[in-house]
């Protein structure tokens, strides 16, 4: 080998032609130099610093091992400019955890798969202040996350090694550049800050849940007591135990619709509280203002609806009823049984 030194001013050896096979030699020149500007930082940050070292038992090797001078912790950097898959990097991570060691991922490529899955930064060389990490710090604002400053890769280090920033799984929204990035390096307050607004966000959406469900209970009894002066004039006891297992029905549906259609749309339906003559004395069910379906319609009101009812989704509790509704509608009705398929009931 031979004494050089990088255009930063960098002094390094590099084998001369005809060398002996070594590791080292199947290196670029510019993956070597970023790994000795990292142990240089390192070296800067208050770490001691080695090159290619081995994990115990030989199934890792770290381009760049920093150890804190009491020991208290390892810490891998890993130059990565070559490609690489995701799931190899998380591999190579998870062998270095098993032995104690954490790890963080250097590129200055623009968008690698894995950049932003691990704890990982991008670089970038300037001919003024050396390394920088350009692309990993972030902080929390109000709801979301932004991207954090520029900042030397020895002053980025010091800030890892003395625990003034650390790595952090986001569960909050993130702006660009940072949008693909699930861990992010932050201050612990900005994590305290997405934990509160999460927190509150949390509350805010468990009371509008509970006076949505208090809500759909006022209208379950007003419906109720709106559907037996709508059927009023029949008061025969078999007509009115089928008026009361509809209701039953209806009732007993609400909540199952409601938490359908927000999986399967993500929007907050609206279930009316009346049985409406216009959907087969269902209850019509809304997103936003357009019709999105009906509950429980009677399948003998079926045929003088068939036209508002075609376009709109039939939700029915149990098999027989579905059957029933079947025989009155087009046979490309969407009917979804949210009840025991193989339940009766009671109309």
């Amino acid at each position: 080998m031979y004494a050089k030194t990088s255009h930063h001013g960098l002094h390094f050896f590099a084998h001369a032609p005809g060398a002996p096979h070594c590791a080292l030699a199947e290196e670029t020149v510019h993956h070597h130099l970023l790994k000795l500007e990292l142990a240089t930082a390192a070296r800067a940050a208050g770490a001691r610093a080695e090159l290619e070292v081995r994990g115990p038992a030989g199934t890792w090797r770290a381009d760049v091992l920093a150890t804190d001078p009491t020991g208290d912790w390892q810490i891998a950097l890993e130059a990565q400019l070559s490609p690489i898959t995701r799931q190899d990097v998380l591999t190579r991570t998870e062998l270095m955890n098993d032995d104690g060691v954490s790890a963080i991922w250097f590129t200055d490529r623009k968008r690698p798969p894995w950049l932003g899955r691990v704890p990982s930064a991008r670089v970038s060389l300037d001919d003024e202040h050396g390394l920088l990490v350009t692309d990993a710090l972030a902080k929390f604002t109000t709801s979301s996350w932004q991207s954090g400053p520029k900042t030397s890769a020895a002053t980025f280090l010091m800030w890892i090694f003395t625990g003034q920033v650390v790595a952090h799984h986001r569960q909050a929204a993130v702006t660009a550049p940072l949008r693909e990035w699930h861990t992010v390096w932050t201050a612990p307050r900005y994590v305290q800050n997405e934990a509160a607004h999460l927190s509150e966000a949390q509350r805010r959406l468990s009371e509008r849940r509970e006076a949505g469900q208090q809500l759909r209970a006022e209208r379950l009894r007003a419906a109720q007591e709106h559907a037996r002066q709508r059927f009023a004039t029949d008061r025969s006891d078999d007509h009115q135990a089928a008026i009361d297992a509809l209701m039953r029905r209806q009732a007993a549906m609400e909540k199952p619709v409601y938490d359908f259609i927000r999986r399967a749309t993500g929007a907050a339906p609206y279930i009316d509280e009346d049985p409406a003559p216009e959907f087969a004395m269902g209850l019509p069910v809304y997103i936003g203002q357009r019709p999105y379906g009906v509950v429980c319609p009677v399948a003998s009101r079926i045929p003088a609806a068939r036209t508002q009812l075609a376009p709109l989704v039939i939700f029915v509790a149990s098999g027989r009823e579905k059957d029933r509704i079947a025989a009155q509608t087009p046979p490309d009705q969407r009917i979804i049984v949210l009840g025991n398929p193989e339940s009766g009931d009671d109309s």
